[in-house]
């Protein structure tokens, strides 16, 4: 509940959860004016509260929780898409892909949030990154 509420609170919506991973997207169905930056507050926002329930878990000794975060800013197919069983509104393409793979990524480098460069090139006003490498996408 916690993370959805971030993703919502910063005008992104809740795609789906794919086993552990949640999926949400910013800049549709309408476009939202530095969406870029929506999208790290968001991240950041879901840090911070697993880090408060991590301490209310632990307090009941329950397992840590970690998790990670990949961002990508990418021109994406987005609406309506499946099947006559079953129709889902999500994203698909390349862009959607470099978020996962980025995601994937943060635990080769140690982080628990990696942004694209374009994702970057859009928030760097109101954030502060540094380069980690380059990573090879098939």
């Amino acid at each position: 509940e916690a993370m959805c509420e971030e993703i919502v609170a910063t005008s992104g919506i809740l795609d789906k959860f794919i086993g552990d991973c949640i999926m949400a997207l910013w800049n549709v169905p309408a476009r939202l004016q530095g969406h870029q930056g929506a999208a790290c507050r968001a991240a950041l926002g879901m840090q911070a509260s697993m880090m408060k329930l991590s301490g209310k878990w632990e307090s009941e000794s329950l397992p840590e929780v970690r998790f990670r975060t990949g961002i990508n800013t990418a021109s994406v197919l987005v609406g309506n898409y499946g099947c006559d069983y079953r129709i889902s509104y999500t994203a698909l393409g390349d862009g959607v892909n470099l978020a996962s793979r980025l995601e994937a990524s943060n635990k080769a480098f140690g982080t628990v949030v990696m942004v694209s460069e374009s994702t970057k090139d859009g928030a760097e006003a109101e954030f502060e990154f540094r380069m980690l490498g380059r990573i090879l996408v098939p």
